[in-house]
């Protein structure tokens, strides 16, 4: 999962991504709304952690900016996690009306937070509600069904989901982990990471003819682009 934690207390950031980056995924960390906001408008995060009391820009409104600014239209779903010592109802109340997605008041337990960004990237693969379009390939979000040189594409539900997570991607490289969890989502506790190397050879496959290919970075991931004609 690539993370854009925004968080100003530098302890705590410095310890929570160190343990999420030991857990297997990337976080990108800043300390202020304004950062966050430069940030999300030129690099496509999985989620993002938000801290409500933020120097310059604070958490409500980076949600605000996020939720309605037509240049971030193309990641208007991120899902935000809120992450503050602010435990009372009205303020949790008002940041999901806010547009934040859960909230977690501090002192938090770390596996408690990973378990709450799955659970909503779950939901968000689970409801992607509008058309998708990249490297030649269409997604047709009411009826699910992909589309490549006008022919629809015969997918499996794992090769399904993978390439819808490589669509959203837009290009930016998704990790092999990343790429495994979205797949797997319902049964990564009882799968290894490997799995997920077999759903992609299949995929490659089936793209193989067509004008668009899943590309390979050693230590960085994979990422779905088009054939030069």
């Amino acid at each position: 999962m690539f993370l854009l934690l925004v968080e100003d207390e530098g302890t705590l950031a410095e310890s929570l991504s160190g343990v999420l980056v030991a857990k297997g995924h990337r976080v990108d960390w800043v300390a202020d709304g304004q950062m966050a906001l430069s940030q999300l408008a030129t690099t496509r995060y999985d989620a993002m952690v938000l801290d409500l009391g933020l120097p310059y820009l604070d958490g409500r409104g980076v949600l605000e900016a996020l939720r309605t600014d037509q240049k971030f239209i193309d990641r208007q779903d991120l899902p935000v996690l809120i992450l503050s010592a602010r435990d009372q109802s009205i303020d949790k109340i008002a940041a999901l009306d806010a547009g934040a997605d859960d909230y977690l008041s501090k002192p938090f337990d770390v596996n408690e937070l990973e378990a709450r960004l799955f659970a909503l990237l779950r939901r968000r693969l689970g409801k992607t509600g509008t058309d998708l379009n990249w490297a030649g390939i269409r997604f047709y979000a009411t009826k699910r069904i992909f589309f490549c040189e006008n022919e629809a594409l015969n997918l499996s539900p794992r090769e399904h989901a993978a390439l819808l997570a490589l669509l959203q991607a837009q290009g930016e490289p998704l990790s092999r982990q990343a790429l495994f969890e979205r797949v797997f989502a319902d049964d990564e506790a009882a799968l290894s990471v490997d799995a997920i190397d077999v759903v992609v050879y299949r995929l490659r496959k089936k793209l193989t003819p067509l004008q668009a290919q899943i590309h390979s970075v050693r230590g960085v991931g994979l990422y779905l682009e088009s054939i030069p004609t």
